[in-house]
């Protein structure tokens, strides 16, 4: 079957801009139920004016803005797992490989490897991910374009985690418990016809989160629930691209997914490129909310749970004395909702990049309908926050739909601690302890004798002070801890606060900080 994901656009051929048939499929079916935040949302990914491209690289010093490409660069062309629908026209999504520094505990972002191969060579008939194309424009229905769209991100994300524990067959109950993140970009196939191209990027998995005390070192993974650890991979990711973005080969910058902007001093996504998230589970909190729903006045008025002690209990029941000493996560569904307006970057690349929005979310999870899981993550805040939300941050809505699950249906006695963690470019996958926060030591991948984690505070931390190297951004090196420079993301650290105060509003609980637990230095 011909690898072919094509689209004629009968109706709007003439129109100098267009939303990707996915964005216009859940914009007509989100519309006539909500608020019109999800056309906010759309917005923020809609390709920029005329003559907005690449311009001048933000923060730059002069004569030198981008960094010089590190080491070495080998012909690799393994480590991609996306639908290739045609060989696509000007845009390069050739297969990345940074990986890991073998000395190096915590500085994980060095270029590798980059694939010799074009894109046209690997996805050839007969080659790499092969699906059923995409219902026609003028021919298909909105619902079924949309079923297809999860069938291929689920299939995807079971795929690729299959892929990866090939090596490592013992761990593959984790599946069970599974999270990832997929990219979507609209590209130009070679007959000039646009084409959807799925890419998983970064995912993880695990179903439980340290129950000891609090971690001052910033080592420890607290949190190990697969939609937190896939967001972290997630991030991760952004990293790789932005070193990508300030590489001074510019056939690596051009592979970035991030474009400056000559107005903005913040990086953006390129247009037409769309981040979806899959779990096979409900997320945490969410269906504790559900079944509160009957008894309540409205979503907004649903409870802020959070992980204690190995239970989910309602933050507002945590005495100071625990949160401020003993491991104390928010729940997953609590966390979603405040992506809604953050975005899921975090503080840190907020100094870096533009907030990126989740657009849609599949769950692989049949025991609650996705509509109800909807209402749980988009409504809780209520519509007012977007009027005192400062630019470019905005509210906006995950649209929802259930899907298969992939994995087994209960992860195995063996494997019920274990967490792991891949995103795009990594050379092997890390397993962690949950109970512990560290790596295990038969972990395909170990950062060092400590087994910190890539992805703990203290490795982000590493990260973005060399992005802030690469780019020419030595204000950002003068931070004495985290803590300070995650405060200094001001725009984001008003957007976090607004959704505080609108939980404490809505007598949902509080959202408390654990500052101490930032306080650590580099």
């Amino acid at each position: 079957m011909a690898a072919s994901l094509i689209m004629v656009d009968h109706d709007n051929s003439g129109e100098r801009k267009r939303l990707p048939r996915m964005a216009a499929s859940l914009m007509m079916r989100f519309v006539s139920e909500r608020e019109p935040t999800f056309g906010l949302h759309r917005a923020s990914l809609r390709p920029p004016p005329p003559g907005h491209g690449f311009g001048d690289l933000p923060h730059a010093p002069a004569g030198g803005n981008r960094s010089k490409t590190p080491e070495l660069l080998i012909a690799h062309s393994e480590d991609l797992t996306s639908f290739r629908p045609a060989t696509p026209v000007g845009c390069a999504q050739d297969p990345l490989s940074f990986m890991e520094e073998e000395d190096s505990d915590l500085d994980c972002l060095s270029l590798r490897s980059l694939s010799s191969n074009s894109e046209g060579e690997r996805t050839s008939h007969g080659q790499g991910d092969t699906a059923e194309s995409s219902p026609k424009r003028g021919t298909r229905s909105g619902v079924r374009f949309t079923d297809w769209h999860k069938n291929r991100v689920v299939a995807l994300c079971s795929k690729r985690f299959d892929k990866l524990l090939r090596e490592c067959p013992e761990y593959h109950s984790t599946k069970s418990c599974l999270a990832a993140f997929v990219l979507e970009r609209e590209v130009i196939d070679t007959g000039g016809q646009c084409c959807e191209q799925y890419e998983v990027v970064a995912l993880g998995t695990g179903q439980g989160c340290c129950s000891g005390w609090l971690c001052y070192t910033g080592s420890v993974v607290h949190d190990c629930h697969s939609i937190v650890i896939a967001r972290r991979a997630l991030k991760r990711y952004l990293y790789k691209q932005l070193l990508l973005f300030y590489s001074l080969e510019p056939e690596l910058h051009e592979r970035s997914i991030f474009q400056s902007n000559p107005t903005e001093l913040l990086l953006q996504i390129k247009p037409k490129i769309y981040l979806h998230l899959y779990t096979n589970h409900t997320p945490k909190g969410a269906a504790q909310c559900i079944l509160m729903k009957s008894q309540s006045s409205g979503y907004p008025s649903l409870k802020l749970q959070c992980h204690a002690k190995g239970s989910l209990i309602p933050a507002a029941f945590l005495p100071p004395n625990v949160w401020g000493s003993r491991i104390c996560c928010m729940s997953d569904s609590a966390k979603l909702t405040r992506w809604t307006v953050t975005g899921v970057q975090g503080a840190l690349l907020s100094q870096f990049i533009k907030p990126l929005y989740i657009t849609s979310a599949i769950l692989g999870d049949s025991s609650h309908l996705a509509e109800n899981v909807s209402n749980t993550i988009n409504k809780r805040l209520g519509t007012a926050v977007n009027d005192i939300l400062p630019p470019p941050y905005k509210q906006t809505s995950i649209f929802f739909q259930n899907g298969e699950s992939v994995g087994h249906t209960v992860i195995s006695d063996t494997c019920k601690d274990f967490s792991i963690n891949w995103c795009l470019g990594d050379s092997s996958i890390e397993v962690l302890d949950s109970s512990t926060g560290y790596s295990v030591s038969s972990s395909p991948f170990v950062s060092g004798p400590g087994f910190t984690s890539r992805l703990c505070k203290r490795a982000q931390y590493s990260s973005f002070r060399k992005i802030a190297t690469v780019s020419g951004q030595k204000d950002l090196l003068t931070f004495a801890t985290y803590r300070k420079a995650k405060l200094a993301a001001h725009l984001y650290q008003n957007a976090k606060t607004v959704v505080n105060q609108q939980f404490l509003a809505n007598n949902a609980g509080p959202w408390n900080s654990k500052n101490l637990v930032d306080s650590f230095s580099h």
